[in-house]
């Protein structure tokens, strides 16, 4: 759908249109299992009662690379704490407000720090789908005084892709669980998905972190552990080992592998900010001011009609707002508003003055006939069943001829299409005892287009615990 065109749209907010393809086999993250335990997706009713269960499982990203490159340690450690940052704009905030440089000298940090200089464009193609929302965020942890380490985990976790889903549901720039992201305060439903909302999932993530903090008496290493393994798993760790959060010593513990990782390249971005931009790494230029202004546009607006009310191209203010899943806000109104970029936000509300009832949806009565399915009509109109059952207050799919049924869409006519699926990466890990040939085998592919979806040689050594790409996820999750 493109709708009306700014010819002058700028640069930087077409990039937010199409960065979220860049980095789906660029990222460079680990794994979510728990190391000897699958660890099942909680319900709801059980989050609610017990956060103490891991928000994820996998996460999405692309493969680790086998062999560290040769750049040296000393080009990677980290500056002395009285040097100045050579950064500028939003980076510099960020790198004054890191906190844990004591561990960016860590063998285990310098590591992974080597394996990130082999993508030197790192931080410039992730940062371009971080940039609409990194303010925000870094806006929220330093309003709770926490460390700044902490801006970067959506980086590790899903190359900040607010689409992002990994083979066990996880989703979003956190990756978290449905059940763990509403026992969190998230709306999760066919309307809207908070984990996809970078702001709204930030504020669940930080909450989240805290609980750990609190849990491992301000031990943040070991909180970062709970978030990637799950806090029960961290727990059982120090107990086996009888030691305690405040004198364990966190590099010692025997952590799932993925988690051995995991930590470490939080910390490894960490330091390659610190460093001033010694390491060259390339960073997008992001100002240190809030990129996006939130506008009331009321229950059941049209995404598309407020994209042409503001200037904007349809797809580009629906990126900006990924947490909808459909082409209009809730009927409940839940979210009322959209985020748009601060130099269109008073168009659009002053279009909304002139005109305030321009976008909204208006539904029509459709009479049930003999035979009629709730599949079928939702079929004919082009709505989605989950949304007809919802707009409707049904439980089921059984409906009454002779009753009648609100059908939602633009001008009370047909409902516009959802935004597909997100394209995220299905992702093997490799386990003991895999090969190329028996894993390409499994997944339908042969070892040479495995190997050049992961640009490595037919003939490569794979090892326990590495990331495989596999190709696209299938739609429709």
């Amino acid at each position: 759908m493109e709708g009306s065109v700014l010819n002058s749209l700028p640069d930087y907010v077409i990039k937010v249109g199409c960065a979220l393809c860049l980095l789906s086999s660029c990222a460079v993250s680990p794994t979510r299992e728990s190391g000897g335990e699958q660890v099942a997706e909680p319900s709801a009713a059980a989050n609610q009662q017990d956060i103490g269960s891991p928000p994820h499982m996998d996460n999405p990203a692309a493969a680790t690379d086998e062999v560290a490159a040769d750049s040296t340690r000393d080009s990677l450690s980290s500056p002395t704490l009285d040097e100045p940052s050579t950064h500028s704009g939003l980076w510099r905030r960020v790198a004054d407000g890191l906190q844990l440089q004591a561990y960016y000298d860590r063998p285990e940090v310098v590591e992974q720090a080597r394996l990130y200089a082999r993508r030197p464009d790192y931080f410039e193609q992730v940062g371009e789908r971080a940039r609409p929302f990194l303010h925000g965020i870094v806006e929220q942890i330093e309003q709770r005084g926490l460390p700044m380490e902490i801006a970067l985990m959506p980086f590790v976790e899903s190359g900040f892709n607010p689409n992002a889903v990994s083979p066990r549901a996880a989703v979003g720039p956190w990756q978290f669980l449905a059940g763990t992201g509403r026992s969190l305060g998230l709306r999760v439903d066919p309307w809207f998905d908070g984990r996809r909302d970078p702001i709204a999932s930030t504020a669940a993530a930080l909450d989240y972190l805290e609980i750990q903090r609190q849990r491992f008496a301000g031990n943040w290493l070991l909180a970062f552990a709970a978030y990637n393994s799950g806090p029960a798993n961290v727990s059982r760790i120090l107990r086996n080992l009888g030691e305690n959060a405040t004198g364990v010593d966190f590099w010692q513990l025997p952590l799932p592998a993925e988690t051995q990782i995991h930590v470490p390249r939080i910390l490894a971005l960490a330091s390659i900010l610190d460093s001033g931009g010694k390491t060259g790494f390339s960073f997008p230029e992001i100002a240190d001011e809030e990129f996006l202004a939130r506008v009331k546009v009321g229950p059941g607006a049209s995404i598309a009609i407020a994209a042409e009310l503001a200037g904007l191209k349809p797809e580009v203010l629906r990126r900006l707002n990924p947490g909808f899943r459909q082409w209009w806000t809730p009927p409940d109104g839940n979210p009322d508003f959209l985020h748009v970029p601060g130099e269109k936000a008073e168009t659009l509300r002053l279009a909304l003055l002139e005109i305030p009832d321009a976008i909204q949806v208006r539904a029509k009565r459709y009479l049930i006939q003999p035979g009629d399915t709730l599949g079928g009509i939702a079929g004919t109109m082009a709505v989605p069943v989950d949304v007809l059952r919802s707009h409707n207050g049904l439980r089921g799919d059984l409906i009454i001829a002779g009753d009648y049924l609100s059908i939602p869409g633009p001008g009370g006519d047909v409902a516009m299409e959802p935004l597909p699926e997100s394209d995220s990466p299905r992702i093997h890990i490799v386990q003991s005892g895999d090969s190329l040939w028996t894993i390409a085998r499994r997944n339908g592919l042969d070892v040479a287009t495995l190997a050049r979806i992961n640009a490595i040689s037919p003939n490569a050594l794979i090892l326990p615990g590495q990331q495989l790409l596999l190709g696209p996820a299938a739609k429709g999750r």
